[in-house]
């Protein structure tokens, strides 16, 4: 899983989070991250759907807090299946949509290369990272502990309520950044209004081996 955060201005990231919940700042600024993963052995109530178990995804996200659980606020997820994107938007109302999305990675010597390239009709936009081999957990008073500890998902339901689910996984090993390459156009893919990361440096780039996860019903 690859994080690529940037800071962006604080009335921004709030006009996409939902009522009952607070920006989570990091020394006193907000960030937004587009974070690319490969879902592995997907089950829901139990159940493996044959040829949607497994598929590539990207989400573009924002940090909040609903009282002391750290959350994440989702503002665009992007997945290749249809039926994957349908059912996400009507069990869990989450913005999702569907869009060519291809992961890669390859290991070599003591590094690995991961690469994902997306877009809504073609796969024009472009990450590629590589970092090392080893791993380490990334300490509890760390930007990246507060990127990838997350413990609930948050967004306005159609009543236009707070709706929140949980999600619980063992903390995530990650492994050293060493390069990064992307070319992405955040106007085209998220709105006008996220053009502005175009120009900006991230002030972080994270590599996550990931883990089991388990997401639980809305409430």
């Amino acid at each position: 899983m690859v994080l690529i955060t940037f800071e962006a201005p604080e009335e921004l990231v709030r006009a996409h989070i939902p009522p009952g919940v607070d920006p989570d700042r990091w020394n006193g600024r907000m960030h937004v991250s587009l974070v690319a993963l490969q879902m592995h052995d997907v089950r829901v109530l139990g159940w493996r759907t044959p040829g949607f178990a497994t598929y590539p995804q990207v989400n573009f996200r924002t940090y909040v807090r609903r009282g002391a659980d750290p959350a994440v606020t989702f503002l665009r997820q992007l997945v290749p299946s249809r039926l994957v994107a349908a059912v996400a938007r009507l069990r869990y109302g989450e913005p999702f949509q569907t869009a060519r999305v291809e992961a890669r990675a390859v290991e070599h010597g003591d590094g690995v290369t991961v690469q994902y390239r997306f877009g809504r009709t073609a796969p024009k936009h472009q990450i590629v990272v590589t970092a090392a081999r080893t791993t380490v957990v990334p300490q509890a008073t760390s930007f990246e502990h507060h990127l990838t500890e997350r413990t609930h998902g948050c967004r306005r339901g159609p009543d236009g309520r707070l709706r929140t689910f949980r999600v619980e996984h063992p903390p995530w090993l990650i492994r050293p950044v060493r390069t990064v390459d992307y070319e992405i156009d955040f106007g085209e893919v998220y709105g006008r209004e996220w053009a502005f990361l175009n120009g900006r440096s991230p002030v972080s780039v994270v590599l996550a081996v990931g883990s089991d996860v388990a997401v639980y019903p809305p409430a």
